[in-house]
């Protein structure tokens, strides 16, 4: 199997990072791309049947899904070269596909992304930033300081100490990357999709904190403060205040303050509850 060689420097381990926030533009893309070449039946048969079957009724729709799946293999390098006519068309294409396709499964996405991060940011606490490199999947290999993934080509990208960003990726079915950036999209761990597939059929979690605990607890992996936690939790901040000290004298989260606002984080104690261990 071809394969990207990654270079890493002291300096380039340093400054990879994980991307903790779901990066909406990726979903859509690996979405289109998993719609297109009929990848991962397993996970995305049902959903793929459902695409379908939307489109064969709904002609913006099916243009949308047109217009993205031909973009999505070249993203993002064909879009440097667009004109403005077609930019236009694309950014139309991409709301449609957006509210019809993505949105009506964020909670599932998210819950299964926010399970993927709790268990690699654990690995990272046990073991810095290589122990993360080390987890990337089995398209990945790391022989420090080389990171080798499953790629069309054999080839070699030297970072020279831009770092690499890691952005898991709900939708994804192999490692992406993008040299430029540089950006390698992981696919989730396949643990972390069932589990946020099962939601709606028994959330363990929920059972045993609740169920506004247990979106605050899964709101709070990058950080949150008291404010946006209601926001998106969808309760009031006193409450939010109940819930996270509650949360805190369990030592699921610690909580920064700093001038007029509490800032929450998940401690490793939440992280190993949210990974299911």
């Amino acid at each position: 199997m071809p394969q990207l060689h990654i270079h890493f420097t002291d300096r380039d381990i340093a400054h990879t990072r994980l991307k903790l926030e779901t990066d909406l533009m990726w979903e859509i893309v690996s979405s289109a791309r998993t719609l297109r070449c009929g990848d991962g039946d397993l996970p995305f048969g049902p959903w793929r049947r459902h695409v379908r079957e939307l489109a064969a009724r709904d002609p913006d729709l099916r243009m949308a899904v047109h217009t993205v799946a031909a973009v999505a293999p070249h993203w993002p390098d064909d879009l440097a070269t667009a004109g403005p006519a077609a930019l236009r068309r694309l950014h139309r294409a991409l709301r449609v596909y957006h509210r019809r396709v993505i949105e009506p499964h964020l909670p599932v996405i998210e819950d299964g992304l926010c399970t993927d991060a709790a268990a690699r940011i654990h690995q990272y606490l046990r073991r810095g930033p290589e122990g993360l490199l080390s987890t990337l999947g089995a398209a990945t290999r790391w022989h420090p300081p080389v990171l080798s993934v499953d790629h069309a080509h054999d080839r070699d990208l030297h970072l020279g100490g831009r770092g690499l960003t890691l952005i898991p990726c709900y939708f994804a079915v192999r490692h992406l990357v993008t040299p430029t950036r540089p950006v390698l999209v992981l696919p989730i761990q396949a643990e972390s999709r069932l589990r946020a597939g099962e939601r709606a059929g028994g959330d363990h979690l929920t059972a045993l904190l609740g169920a506004t605990r247990a979106s605050i607890l899964r709101s709070v992996i990058g950080g949150n403060t008291t404010c946006r936690l209601a926001r998106l939790v969808g309760v009031a901040p006193a409450t939010v205040s109940h819930h996270t000290g509650v949360l805190r004298e369990a030592g699921l989260i610690a909580t920064e303050r700093e001038e007029n606002f509490a800032r929450h984080l998940i401690t490793p104690l939440g992280l190993r509850l949210l990974a299911g261990r």
